[in-house]
């Protein structure tokens, strides 16, 4: 198998090579979360996915079950 190394403007992420795979965004989730504030979490994930949704990157959302983990954040 050949090894082929990108280089230059080649190398580069791009939209079409790219997905974005949001785990467990549910309220529940940040309730014990003593590294960061909620809030800034809720805001850093709200202008990642909005640079996705401009840059047609597909996105999943995934979560645990959610009677008990709650909705995923809006």
């Amino acid at each position: 198998m050949s090894k082929i190394t990108k280089t230059g403007l080649e190398a580069l992420l791009r939209p079409e090579d790219s997905i974005l795979v949001l785990i467990d965004h549910q309220p529940f989730q940040f309730a014990n979360l003593n590294s960061h504030e909620p809030t800034m979490i809720i805001n850093a994930v709200t202008g990642l996915a909005k640079a996705a949704k401009i840059f047609n990157v597909p996105t999943i959302l995934t979560t645990v079950i959610e009677e008990r983990g709650g909705l995923i954040i809006k």
